[in-house]
């Protein structure tokens, strides 16, 4: 069962209006004979909601849908008030209404059978160790969620340019540069086309939501930002003696002299290149030619600032603060959602940190 949730608190009488009842009651069974895909989704369904809160603009409706394993799907469109919630479904004959839906066959919760042993969700995942070691694992499973949902909430059409253009570049950034290789991979992460599809769609539709979100801003953070993004050329040297050891020379000349003398000796130095906002207060607030003490990969270093190179605003530099910016919209509507785990352990996913 999916949903579309709208936690926005709104004022409404305890009892929904007989109007909105009336729509409500006529947009469902309208929604039984709705043309739905593989997951369920309905773009008349997206259509059907979208004209009711432009009706009801007062109103908290939220619409869930259950398909069942014959294809069909039912229904149930919730009106949200004060004193509770109405419930409006309809399930056209012969199929069961939705309050007498839920039997579970023995075998929805196994993933998996060697022999006579079945391994259940559950214990399958408990077992993936590495989950418990990243939780950005964690994290990414809940920001799908959200994204699907303000999708369904405001949904975002692509026509097929824009979809051929995510799966060109989806196949670049996976070096999927042949229609064998594209094949192979596919074989090897246990995909057909369609799924290819669908992780296209939904990888473009991600990066819709996250222009969308963020395109009112942009232009201002970049502005807010632009010392953050410029690029340091940093030589260093590790301190040995970090209180004894002379400061880098200020010259460019000097110092890459000292560097490549410290490498012949087997002295940890180098060269780095990055962002301003990336780097060390001490760096990030050098000015070129200023010798520092700082640490490079927790190693304490003598270090010198040889080059700052201001920021160009172009199409990376945007990139680059859409996705900042997404990230921050994701972590605020992690911290508000209501999150609830069905197959992994309450205590251990309780620890992740929205």
């Amino acid at each position: 069962m999916t949903s579309t949730i709208d936690r926005t608190p709104v004022k409404q009488t305890a009892s929904p209006d007989p109007a909105l009842l009336a729509d409500a009651v006529e947009t469902v069974i309208q929604l039984s004979q709705a043309t739905v895909d593989d997951n369920g989704d309905s773009d008349q369904a997206a259509s059907a909601m979208a004209r009711l809160r432009s009706r009801w603009s007062d109103a908290r409706l939220d619409l869930l849908h259950d398909r069942e394993v014959d294809g069909t799907v039912s229904y149930d469109l919730l009106i949200r008030g004060p004193a509770g919630t109405v419930s409006v479904a309809f399930s056209p004959a012969p199929t069961a209404p939705w309050p007498l839906r839920g039997a579970v066959h023995y075998t929805e919760n196994k993933l998996l059978r060697v022999g006579t042993t079945e391994l259940g969700v559950g214990e399958a995942l408990g077992a993936l160790d590495y989950l418990w070691d990243n939780a950005g694992v964690l994290t990414r499973l809940i920001d799908t969620c959200i994204i699907k949902a303000e999708l369904e909430r405001e949904p975002i059409h692509l026509d097929d340019a824009q979809i051929q253009q995510a799966a060109d570049a989806f196949r670049r950034a996976k070096g999927l540069l042949t229609a064998e290789q594209t094949t192979r991979w596919l074989g090897n992460v246990g995909l057909d086309q369609d799924g290819f599809v669908e992780v296209v769609n939904h990888a473009a539709l991600a990066a819709a939501l996250r222009r969308r979100v963020t395109a009112a801003r942009v232009k201002s953070w970049l502005a807010e930002h632009r010392e953050d993004l410029a690029t340091l050329t940093v030589a260093w040297v590790a301190a040995m003696d970090p209180h004894g050891s002379a400061p880098m020379p200020a010259d460019r000349s000097n110092a890459l002299t000292i560097v490549a003398e410290a490498i012949q000796q087997g002295q940890p130095a180098g060269v780095l290149h990055m962002s301003a906002g990336e780097a060390p207060q001490e760096l990030r607030s050098a000015t070129v030619g200023q010798p520092v003490t700082t640490a490079v990969h927790g190693t304490p270093a003598r270090a010198v600032v040889l080059e700052r190179l201001p920021a160009e605003l172009d199409d990376d530099a945007r990139r680059h603060a859409e996705r900042v910016m997404f990230d921050q919209w994701l972590a605020d509507a992690r911290a508000r959602a209501d999150i609830e785990w069905f197959w992994l352990d309450t205590e251990r996913t309780a620890a992740v940190a929205p």
